[in-house]
């Protein structure tokens, strides 16, 4: 993994994301607003992608290394490459993934929509494995 893991993330299952969308769009109070939609749980990642990969029976990531040069090396690759019309193999913002928290407060969707998330966390991984292994993507 790219640097230290301790950053959050806040996932939000599908079904949960389009009773959202369903709320905002039948709500009067919706007109002109934005929400954010999500979860009622956030997780490191660490944490997160060693329950992702214990659903899946796979053993849990172990190796670190430094983000900085992958945040150079994303940097120099665009500066080159994009110019010559050439994909750079690494963009900076991949490698944000892996060093920005992404945990939001999701209180005025719950109050002006009466949003509430109906998927817990560790269920929507385990649903969203089942899917993946039914399409024979993993």
């Amino acid at each position: 993994m790219i640097g230290t893991g301790k950053i959050y993330y806040h996932m939000v299952y599908i079904d949960d994301l389009v009773d959202g969308f369903i709320l905002a769009s039948e709500r009067e109070e919706a007109i002109g607003e934005s929400f954010i939609i999500g979860g009622d749980e956030n997780l490191q990642l660490n944490a997160l992608l060693d329950t992702i990969a214990r659903i899946n029976g796979s053993s849990e990531l172990k190796v670190h290394v430094p983000a900085l040069p992958f945040q150079l090396a994303g940097s120099l690759c665009e500066k080159i490459c994009i110019p010559l019309g050439i994909e750079p193999p690494i963009y900076r913002r991949r490698v944000d993934f892996f060093t920005k928290s992404r945990s939001f407060d999701i209180t005025k969707a719950k109050t002006l929509l009466g949003y509430t998330p109906q998927v817990g966390l560790l269920e929507g991984l385990r649903n969203t494995a089942e899917w993946y292994k039914s399409e024979g993507l993993l």
